[in-house]
């Protein structure tokens, strides 16, 4: 969450939303079982913030997806400064013109690279091994608006799209966010620098699971180029994990890979004496699963994630 470092450095923040309240809306003993979890198991804060806005004291609400009349009526009542955005949906400009001085959005690339909602897929689908982030004003396109911000740093062949994020989150998005704050605070206005209109590279259109198995490559590309984009985002998951009994109960990620004769076909995952695995012509692409309580409660009682 963005609004933790925000919070305390002495930002003001009047209202937090997000587009579904994920504690909110599972049962009691869901809702039990995570409060457990996070204070036994993990020691720490649920990450639920819902839970965040109610011990802070902050309006909290949950944007529905074409709920914009109630949500128009919410943020008007907390007449914000400025509305900031990351990981949001796309808002109508009654929304985005409500604050004062408008509304920043973070978004995961160095635009114009990579505008639209799956960045990460499409950088490390490229090979583009520059991770970067922007911090610019909302208008009526999408990731279109007047840069205020940048930051980014070169990163290692397979690293976690979920470790990158969070680099450029804490070391550049939020110091970037806090002096514009400042800024606004200070002058009422922010120097920035006009997008081109076109983008050097195509939108970074999210992709539906059949979609996205048939952009992965497992002949032609090499078996390092495979390992990289599996880990640009979860949707791996999607495809593989749906082909193994119980795979529910537990957390899986990417592991490393292994240069070996591979019989055909490819793109197929199977178990050796070395774990679950993804065939690729060069080699496989090896799995790591470690057994949740967690999940295996809210899979033995039916429970949504």
């Amino acid at each position: 969450m963005i609004v933790t470092p925000l919070l305390k450095q002495g930002v003001n923040i009047v209202g937090v939303s997000e587009v579904y309240d994920h504690f909110g809306n599972m049962n009691k003993l869901r809702q039990w079982i995570e409060r457990l979890y996070w204070q036994v198991c993990k020691k720490q804060e649920s990450p639920y913030l819902s839970l965040f806005a109610q011990k802070n004291n902050i309006a909290y609400a949950e944007k529905k997806r074409g709920d914009n009349d109630e949500y128009m009526a919410w943020l008007r009542e907390l007449n914000p400064d400025v509305l900031v955005l990351h990981q949001a949906p796309i808002l109508i400009p009654d929304i985005f013109s409500i604050p004062r001085f408008g509304t920043l959005n973070i978004h995961p690339s160095l635009l114009p690279k990579y505008r639209g909602s799956n960045p990460y897929f499409w950088m490390y689908y490229d090979l583009d091994m520059t991770a970067g982030i922007t911090l610019h004003y909302i208008d009526e396109n999408i990731d279109t608006g007047d840069i205020v911000g940048q930051g980014g740093y070169s990163i290692e062949l397979g690293t976690p799209a979920s470790a990158v994020g969070k680099v450029l989150v804490n070391n550049y998005a939020i110091p970037l966010l806090i002096k514009a704050i400042q800024t606004l605070e200070s002058t009422g206005k922010l120097k920035t620098i006009p997008q081109p209109v076109d983008s050097p590279t195509p939108y970074a259109k999210r992709l539906t699971v059949e979609a996205y198995y048939e952009a992965l490559d497992f002949e032609n590309w090499e078996l390092e180029h495979l390992w990289h984009v599996l880990n640009s985002n979860d949707q791996w998951r999607d495809v593989f994990l749906a082909k193994i009994e119980n795979s529910g109960s537990y957390n899986w990620t990417i592991k490393g890979i292994e240069r070996r004769e591979v019989n055909m076909p490819y793109g197929e995952i199977e178990e050796d004496s070395g774990g679950y695995h993804i065939k690729h012509k060069q080699g496989v692409i090896y799995l790591n699963r470690v057994f949740s309580m967690r999940k295996f409660f809210t899979s033995l009682f039916k429970l949504d994630f």
